[in-house]
């Protein structure tokens, strides 16, 4: 731990493993200290973490440099961004107008946000909350227009004119879960549109200074002053540069907060209050039209850590990485808060201090017996490398030891009947030798077909060549053919081109984008469709060759 810390978070720790009864109370911070060792360091960018145990003095530790340019160290004061943990904050004060009846959770969204289009069925407020709106994910829209986030500015303005050009969704809303930035924008548009208040004001007049969080704001001016702020960072082999969320964002992220701040938000929660209605609404869980309980509610997702219920959210924006988890049965409350961009998995690190003040897990309940064990050969046959025909997500599953596996990430598919495989996330059914649909449990579904070997002669690859136009991404891609594989780039960015790999036939993918040719009755090329982790199918038509 650094010196400069040590005096002042070595008594907090004292005094709290005093009263505390955690498991090798004593051996807490050193343990703690061993967990951040790689960012504990004035070179580096780090973490600061706050926790609470059984209504003790709360323990702070800091880790890394908030400022490389200046040599400024991160403490237990400085600011950082939230990413998406910023999402309980708006949900809940859309639960507030909701308790004042000056909006229903069964709400139209078009009856406050008349800009977006009419799709034929509604979306409410509550779909919004759980992420089963359909609702195209604007950041990846903003991706696929060759735009992504940190390369230019964004305002609340744009992200509203972008959701206005979807002519249509990635699924009926309340069928299904994707995860979807777009919604809870449109939910902080909501609450200011409803309030008559911007949302910085509403959220200090309601939440923040009723709460005593005297560190947290909005990042709705990127350019103001934020004193002890913490510049976030990513690396490469040239080593740290600066990677900061230079817009105007706010709602679905931007929350500027410090570990202490947070510490004080899970203590409300846990203790209500912000009255019995936010309280109990922010933790229900939503439900699928098929009656399917998922485990995301409103802001905050509802799971089990080791057998103890863990309410949480993790988040990530630019270079900050956040973790809020609190475990009301074992009164555990974590607090993460990073500036070191993709080194740190903020879910994982903070999980491994929780795993140090939660009680030994008791014995897991044994493995649920197999309906059914599959042929050798009938499992051989599922074995091969899969994509997801919305998002180009592969999967590599193998037998191993008579069990279907997959590869690199050591999870085991138990089989209930033939042609039906689980896990602890999913269930996956297999409807052919080359198709197979995963229902995970936080309401997911995903199609699967088997990558497979396509050789195109140059004729049969130079026909999807051409220039392709969406209007909903306000892009343009030009597809050529060079040295023989295809190539996709923007036409006003030729420099920036894509150069993906063939998945099956007209199909072809980068780790995160799928494009699959769509052709015509004639057989003739017509159109591309694009996908992402947040947008499915969207529609490129032929504009020329």
């Amino acid at each position: 731990m650094p010196l400069w810390a040590a005096g002042l978070f070595g008594l907090c720790a004292l005094l709290q493993f005093a009263k505390a009864d955690a498991p090798d109370a004593a051996d807490f911070p050193a343990k703690v200290d061993a967990i951040f060792r790689k960012w504990n360091r004035a070179d580096a960018p780090g973490c600061a973490l706050g926790t609470e145990h059984d209504g003790g003095p709360r323990f702070f530790r800091a880790y890394g440099s908030a400022d490389l340019e200046h040599g400024v160290a991160i403490d237990p004061g400085t600011v950082f961004e939230a990413g998406s943990v910023s999402k309980q904050f708006t949900a809940a004060l859309v639960l507030m107008l909701a308790e004042q009846g000056k909006l229903g959770l069964d709400d139209d969204v078009r009856r406050y946000i008349p800009e977006l289009p009419d799709y034929g069925t509604r979306i409410t407020i509550a779909e919004l909350l759980g992420h089963t709106s359909g609702l195209r994910d604007w950041e990846d829209l903003a991706e696929i227009a060759g735009w992504p986030r940190t390369t230019r500015l964004y305002t609340q303005k744009d992200v509203l004119e972008i959701a206005a050009r979807q002519e249509s969704l990635n699924f009926r809303p309340g069928t299904e879960y994707s995860y979807s930035n777009t919604g809870y924008v449109l939910l902080a548009i909501i609450v200011e549109r409803v309030s008559g208040e911007s949302l910085a004001k509403v959220s200090s007049e309601r939440i923040f200074a009723p709460l005593g969080l005297l560190h947290t704001r909005w990042r709705d001016d990127f350019r103001s002053v934020v004193k002890a702020r913490a510049v976030a960072y990513d690396a490469d082999s040239n080593g740290y540069h600066q990677l900061m969320p230079f817009d105007d964002v706010i709602g679905s992220g931007g929350l500027l907060t410090t570990t202490g701040d947070l510490l004080a938000w899970n203590d409300a929660l846990d203790a209500g209050r912000l009255g019995r209605f936010v309280t109990a609404e922010l933790q229900r869980e939503s439900t699928l039209a098929d009656g399917r309980d998922i485990p995301y509610a409103r802001g905050l997702e509802i799971s089990s850590h080791h057998g103890f219920r863990e309410i949480w959210h993790d988040g990530e924006t630019a270079g900050y990485e956040a973790f809020l988890a609190r475990y009301p049965g074992e009164h555990v409350s974590i607090a993460l808060l990073c500036n070191a961009g993709g080194e740190v998995d903020a879910a994982s690190l903070g999980r491994k201090v929780a795993d140090l003040l939660l009680p030994a897990p008791g014995a897991l309940p044994p493995a649920s017996p197999e309906a059914a064990t599959p042929p050798a050969g009938q499992l051989d046959s599922y074995a091969g490398t899969w994509f997801s025909v919305r998002t180009a997500v592969q999967m590599q599953l193998e037998v191993r030891e008579g069990r279907l596996q997959r590869a690199s990430h050591g999870d085991t598919f138990s089989a209930m009947a033939p042609g039906i495989f689980r896990d602890i996330d999913s269930t996956m059914t297999f409807t052919g030798r080359d198709r197979f649909v995963r229902d995970f449990v936080d309401g997911r579904r995903a199609e699967f077909r088997r990558v497979r070997a396509w050789h195109p002669g140059p004729d049969e690859l130079s026909s999807l060549a051409g220039r392709y136009r969406s209007e909903e991404a306000l892009a343009t891609y030009d597809v050529s053919v060079v040295g023989g594989r295809l190539a996709v780039a923007r036409d006003d960015r030729q420099w920036d081109v894509a150069r993906p790999d063939i998945l099956s036939v007209d199909t072809f993918s980068t780790p995160r984008t799928i494009y699959r040719f769509v052709r015509d009755s004639s057989g003739k090329v017509a159109g591309l469709e694009v996908g992402r982790l947040g947008v499915y199918d969207l529609p490129f038509r032929r504009v020329g060759d």
